[in-house]
């Protein structure tokens, strides 16, 4: 019975840790409003959060955060996005401005190799 119970705690433990996590990016300075998120398909965990969610666009600033998943209320979501030259999967949820779609929607097509849903 112990190693029973032993064993589904391992098993809660490591399913958790193999479960895919999100970053939820948003800009904090007073330009331009941008947020986003980044739900992690297979991009190894330390890779994920040590550079996927760390944004480098000069003269700007971001919060990051955490999450299991990205929230609700994304007006795009680029499937099965792909960084060029690597084969790591992620899907990137859209929350600023939805006049930015059909930019965002070719981008992520035919640049990140993935497929558009609109929510």
């Amino acid at each position: 019975m112990k190693f029973t119970l032993l064993s589904s705690a391992m098993l809660a433990l490591f399913s958790s840790q193999v479960m895919a996590t999100a970053c939820v990016i948003s800009s904090n300075d007073d330009q331009l409003p941008i947020r986003m998120c980044q739900q992690n398909i297979n991009i190894p965990p330390s890779l994920f959060t040590d550079s996927f969610c760390q944004p480098q666009i000069p003269d700007r600033s971001f919060d990051v955060a955490f999450t299991e998943e990205c929230p609700e209320g994304a007006y795009g979501i680029c499937h099965g996005a792909k960084t060029p030259g690597v084969a790591y999967e992620q899907a990137i949820h859209y929350y600023s401005d939805a006049d930015d779609a059909p930019i965002l929607k070719a981008y992520c097509e035919n640049i990140s190799e993935g497929r558009w849903d609109t929510p």
